[in-house]
């Protein structure tokens, strides 16, 4: 894939691995990232037998560019509710959402009396670097309606914009926090339909 020259995308800050906090806020540790320190307690086989038949392989974290750990631990988070996981057992089921590099990864650096939140931000750390930063801020600046339409040349307008949206919407979960919002994917999308054939299209539907 041929990548246009852009503005470097600044370096991202890695984050420590999480220590134990002096006092522990009340939350939801079914939602809340960044996660905390909690210790490990042993969870039984038969749980993680129903953790493992609920998780779709397809959806297991690869280490990849566009493959996101934070969207697998939202669902990862959404298992472990259903079956009643506590966040002090999440380490016992992590390594089965994991394929891969990852799993590589994973299986060489994590220690087993590592804390879930510990194996967590080694593996984001790792993975989630500055190429695959500079990957997603490439794609986010000269994605275009008129390059999303020759790519897929049987769909109508309306399908390729849709996968537009859907492309710009993964670039902006990727690329995070300084890219969020509404304003900022429609300011997005405007530009990469901006003299392309859906503006084209549009106005000539105004005129009908």
């Amino acid at each position: 894939m041929t990548y246009c020259e852009v503005t470097p995308f600044p370096q991202q800050p890695t984050s420590g691995v999480p220590f134990r906090p002096p006092a522990l806020l009340p939350h939801d540790p079914y939602k809340t990232l960044p996660l905390r320190w909690s210790r490990n307690n042993r969870l039984n086989a038969s749980t993680i037998t129903q953790f493992s038949k609920l998780w779709d392989n397809s959806n297991k974290y690869t280490g990849n560019a566009y493959n996101l750990l934070d969207d697998k631990i939202k669902i990862f988070f959404s298992i472990c509710w259903q079956v009643n996981i506590k966040e002090e057992e999440f380490h016992a089921v992590f390594p089965r959402i994991l394929t891969g590099r990852a799993e590589m990864f994973y299986i060489q650096v994590i220690k087993r009396d590592d804390s879930f939140a510990s194996a967590y931000t080694a593996i984001k750390n790792h993975f989630d670097h500055d190429v695959h930063h500079q990957h997603y801020y490439t794609d986010w600046t000269t994605t275009t309606f008129a390059q999303t339409r020759t790519e897929n040349p049987n769909k109508g307008l309306h399908k390729v914009l849709q996968i537009l949206l859907d492309k710009l919407q993964l670039c902006q979960r990727a690329l995070r926090k300084n890219f969020e919002g509404e304003d900022a994917l429609r300011t997005t999308v405007i530009n990469a339909c901006r003299g392309g054939s859906f503006q084209t299209y549009d106005l000539q539907s105004k005129r009908t």
